[in-house]
């Protein structure tokens, strides 16, 4: 079985903390990516610093993503399979 580790914001205006976290499972039109690369935006640093946009605590977020499918939604097979390389 994978395992998932994640980057957890405990609370606004603290560090971000890694750890273990559930592995994610693709909805219908959705993807689990395996991350090969990760970036920190600037939207990420307003959200780490006061909570923007974060709808409850402890939050894991980022939005930017390289890496390889690693499971695909019911709906999202027509475009993707496993193992495809994406960015996002």
């Amino acid at each position: 079985m994978a395992s998932n580790q994640a980057a957890w914001l405990l609370k606004a205006n603290t560090p971000l903390g890694v750890g273990e976290a559930p592995m994610p499972t693709a909805g219908p039109n959705e993807l689990v990516v395996r991350n090969a690369a990760i970036a920190i935006n600037p939207l990420d640093c307003h959200m780490q610093q006061a909570g923007v946009f974060v709808q409850q605590f402890p939050a894991i977020f980022g939005c930017d993503v390289a890496g390889e499918v690693h499971e695909v939604g019911t709906e999202a097979h027509r475009r993707f399979k496993k193992g495809d390389r994406i960015i996002g």
